[in-house]
C-alpha cells in the first residue's frame, strides 16, 4: 500500500497561486472564444452567398459620379435668354452704315497672314501640324462683285513669291463676318439684344444672331449663329463666336444615326458626327473701324451624345496691315453716336 503525503508549507501562498491560475485560465478561454468567432466570420465571408456571421457595416453613400461631358463635353454656344428677338431701328441703322464703310475698304488693304493647321489623334493630342505665312489681300471674283481671298507665299526675307497660293478655309473668311449686319444679310438673320457690358476698356453691345439658312457646307455666314460683341461707340465688331445654326440638336441626331449604322470590322459606315465652332477677333483699329486679327475654326467629333473629341483646328492671325487711300461718301464716325 502506497501512501502519498502532501506538505503545505504556506496555505496563504497556495491560495494566491490558485487565484492566479484561475484568472489565467479565464483569459485563455476569452482568447480562444474570440479567435473562434473571427475564424467563423472569415469562413463565412469566403463563401459567396453565405448569410451567417457578423454583417459588414453599411458603407457611406458614394459621391455622384461626374459625367464625362462635364470634362470634355459639347456646350451649346447660344446662351439662354428671355429677351425678345429684334433690334431697334436706332441700332440697326448705324450697323448698316458701318457695313457699307467696310465694303469700301474690302480691297484697299494688305496684311500678313500666319496660318497654323493642327490635326488631332485619337488620344486628343496634336498628331500633325503645319505653319505657313502669306501676303494676304482681298480681290474681286472674276465676272462679279464678290470678294475672294488672294494669298502669296512669303519668303523668309519678307518678300512675296510670284503666283497665287490656294489655302482657303472651307468656312467663311475672317472679313466676311464684318457684314453680319449689312442690309443684304439682315433679312436672313434674327438678332437679339443681350444687353451691354465691358470688354476690357471697351463698352460693348452683346448681340445674338441666328442665320436662317440650313447648314450644308458652312461657307456662308447665314448658315451660322452665335454672339457678337459690338463696340457701342463705333458700332464695329470686336469679337464674334459662332457655330452652325441648330448644331446642338444636329450633333445628337448625327451621333445617334452614326451609332446605329452598319459596323464593318469596327468601323461605322454612317457619316461621322462632326461639329464646328468659330472665333473671330477684331483688334486692329483704323479710322473708326476694327479689322480681323485672329480667326479660328475648330472641328470636333461626338463620341457620345454629349461627349466630344477634337479633330482639326485652324488658326489664322493677321498683322502688319497696310492701307491704300479709300474714298467714301460717308465720313467715318458720322451718324454713329450711340442711340441707346
Amino acid at each position: 500500500m502506497l501512501t502519498y503525503t502532501v506538505m503545505l508549507a504556506d496555505p496563504a501562498a497556495h491560495r494566491r497561486r490558485g487565484r492566479t491560475t484561475a484568472l489565467g485560465g479565464l483569459a485563455a478561454c476569452l482568447v480562444l472564444l474570440l479567435a473562434g468567432l473571427a475564424g467563423t466570420v472569415a469562413e463565412a465571408q469566403s463563401i459567396p452567398g453565405h448569410d451567417q456571421g457578423m454583417p459588414d457595416p453599411i458603407p457611406p453613400p458614394l459621391p455622384p459620379r461626374k459625367p464625362p461631358e462635364d470634362a470634355a463635353g459639347y456646350q451649346p454656344l447660344i446662351p439662354e435668354s428671355d429677351q425678345p428677338w429684334g433690334l431697334e431701328p436706332g441700332l440697326l441703322t448705324p450697323l448698316y452704315r458701318k457695313a457699307d464703310v467696310y465694303a469700301n475698304y474690302a480691297s484697299q488693304f494688305t496684311c500678313v497672314e500666319s496660318a497654323r493647321i493642327a490635326e488631332y489623334g485619337h488620344d486628343g493630342q496634336v498628331s500633325k501640324e503645319r505653319e505657313h505665312t502669306y501676303g494676304y489681300t482681298l480681290v474681286k471674283s472674276p465676272g462679279g462683285e464678290a470678294m475672294r481671298e488672294y494669298r502669296q507665299e512669303r519668303a523668309k526675307d519678307g518678300s512675296l513669291k510670284s503666283g497665287e497660293v490656294k489655302d482657303d478655309e472651307p468656312f467663311p473668311p475672317a472679313y466676311a463676318w464684318v457684314f453680319l449686319f449689312s442690309r443684304f444679310n439682315e433679312p436672313y438673320f434674327s438678332y437679339r439684344d443681350l444687353g451691354e457690358t465691358f470688354d476690357g476698356f471697351d463698352w460693348v453691345l452683346r448681340i445674338q444672331f441666328r442665320g436662317s439658312l440650313a447648314f450644308t457646307d458652312g461657307q456662308d455666314i447665314r448658315q451660322w449663329e452665335g454672339v457678337a460683341l459690338i463696340d457701342a461707340v463705333t458700332y464695329t465688331p470686336l469679337q464674334i463666336r459662332a457655330e452652325p445654326a441648330g448644331q446642338h440638336e444636329r450633333i445628337e441626331s448625327l451621333y445617334l444615326r452614326w451609332s446605329k449604322s452598319f459596323n464593318i470590322f469596327g468601323t461605322r459606315t454612317g457619316p461621322k458626327p462632326l461639329g464646328y465652332k468659330a472665333s473671330i477677333e477684331f483688334r486692329h483699329r483704323r479710322e473708326g473701324l476694327t479689322f480681323p486679327t485672329e480667326l479660328r475654326y475648330d472641328t470636333f467629333r461626338a463620341v457620345d451624345v454629349k461627349q466630344i473629341v477634337p479633330v482639326h483646328a485652324s488658326t489664322r492671325t493677321y498683322e502688319d496691315y497696310r492701307f491704300t487711300r479709300v474714298e467714301t461718301t460717308e465720313r467715318i464716325g458720322e451718324g454713329d453716336s450711340p442711340q441707346r
